[in-house]
């Protein structure tokens, strides 16, 4: 079976590879930091806040190298996501962390009300990130946002054009809205009309659902990891393990 991975070759293509899979990886978005976490503007301070909000690998990145490894952060740090996680531990902070949260929305249900009350909070984000955050905290507490990465989209050679084209994808994998928009901008829909689309969570499916397209199969798990072994799963075994 041949595998298009709509990102660059990481644990996920790998997983696939080592199961015998041929993998395609065509990556159509690269993230670029956009502004310093501790350029610090007019009251604007992350040591100021109560916590931080982190819902992606990138503004953990971002956050532990141009905050935390610089100073002392007395505040919560909540991160969505194992591979987030994985970045903070052991760096002496205070991480709230809940491995079975798979979306931003399930994160913030988990976290205690009292917890948040009354307090103030930093959601460190992507420029394209969905308002779930914002729109949860700002009810109850007082909530800002500090923009650190944005999605570029990424020109697909003609070289791996050709070589998607002439080749029997059987499944090609999403992980974002943004790399399947940019995708699809590059390559007609109808390529997809003969192959299984998976994605990584329900957003991006959505994202498929607008423009007519099917999602086959969805992720019940927010890792890469746990992406490739359930994808094995129900293409070899035809188990459909999905979050629908």
């Amino acid at each position: 079976m041949t595998i298009l991975v709509v990102r660059k070759f990481d644990n996920f293509s790998r997983i696939l590879t080592e199961k015998g899979f041929q993998v395609i990886n065509c990556p159509t978005i690269k993230t670029v930091p956009c502004e310093k976490l501790l350029e610090e503007t007019g009251e604007f301070s992350p040591l100021n806040y109560d916590g931080i909000f982190l819902t992606s690998q990138k503004a953990a990145e971002i956050a532990y190298h141009e905050l935390f490894s610089k100073k002392n952060f007395n505040g919560k740090v909540y991160v969505l996501g194992k591979s987030s996680f994985e970045i903070l531990k052991d760096k002496n902070i205070r991480l709230s962390f809940d491995e079975t949260a798979n979306t931003a929305q399930e994160m913030l249900e988990r976290i205690p009300l009292e917890e948040l009350k009354g307090k103030k909070f930093l959601f460190v984000r992507g420029e394209k990130s969905l308002g779930t955050v914002r729109n949860f905290l700002e009810k109850i507490a007082v909530v800002d946002e500090k923009v650190v990465y944005r999605t570029n989209k990424i020109a697909v050679e003609e070289s791996l054009k050709t070589e998607i084209e002439a080749n029997e994808i059987t499944c090609a994998c999403f992980f974002s809205p943004s790399g399947a928009e940019s995708f699809l901008e590059q390559f007609e829909s109808e390529i997809l009309n003969q192959t299984k689309i998976a994605t990584i969570g329900k957003t991006t499916a959505e994202y498929f659902a607008k423009q007519n397209l099917r999602t086959d199969f969805i992720a019940t798990k927010a890792t890469a990891e746990d992406f490739a072994i359930e994808l094995i799963e129900y293409l070899t075994n035809g188990k459909l393990k999905t979050g629908k």
